[in-house]
């Protein structure tokens, strides 16, 4: 994948592109920056030092995407490997780029990403709260899987293949 230019619901561009061992640095920075921390099941974590361990451990694996503005690196989705041909999906957006559209874009450049690796289905789940989110997956194609009634997630996913 290469880098795409979008535009916003501001009208302003922002550029999906896929991550390089160079933007390390700049996505450490962004979660630093990141709130509220620990927001998505205790993601990213608050502490610096467990920041830094979780950041190294999920760019090991998996497929992500940066998004920068202006140069600067304001979200990371990412399609980490789980059984088969499946894979997980999450993504971060700087507090500034939020209710933009942004997310929404993320989430269908990884979809695609998705289909291009032969990934037949892609699974997350996000909390019951953060109806912003579910409502962005669910514009992408996602359905929410049937859930038991003590359960703190709503999980959701997406079958890429035939799309």
């Amino acid at each position: 994948m290469d880098a795409v230019a979008h535009v916003d619901k501001l009208g302003e561009s922002f550029i999906i592109r896929p991550f390089l061992r160079g933007d390390r640095a700049a996505l450490r920075d962004m979660y630093d920056d990141f709130e509220p921390k620990r927001v998505a099941q205790g993601l990213p974590p608050a502490e610096e030092g467990q920041r830094a361990a979780w950041l190294g451990s999920i760019l090991a694996d998996g497929h992500h995407l940066v998004v920068e503005i202006e140069g600067r690196v304001v979200g990371h989705g990412m399609l980490l490997p789980m059984r088969d041909d499946d894979a997980e999906l999450a993504n971060f957006l700087h507090q500034a780029t939020r209710d933009r559209g942004i997310g929404t874009t993320l989430n269908r450049a990884l979809l695609e990403l998705g289909r291009s690796l032969g990934i037949r289905r892609v699974w997350l789940s996000v909390e019951p709260f953060n109806r912003r989110a579910i409502r962005s997956y669910e514009k992408v194609g996602f359905q929410r899987r049937p859930m038991s009634p003590w359960s703190p997630e709503v999980e959701m996913e997406v079958e890429l293949d035939g799309d």
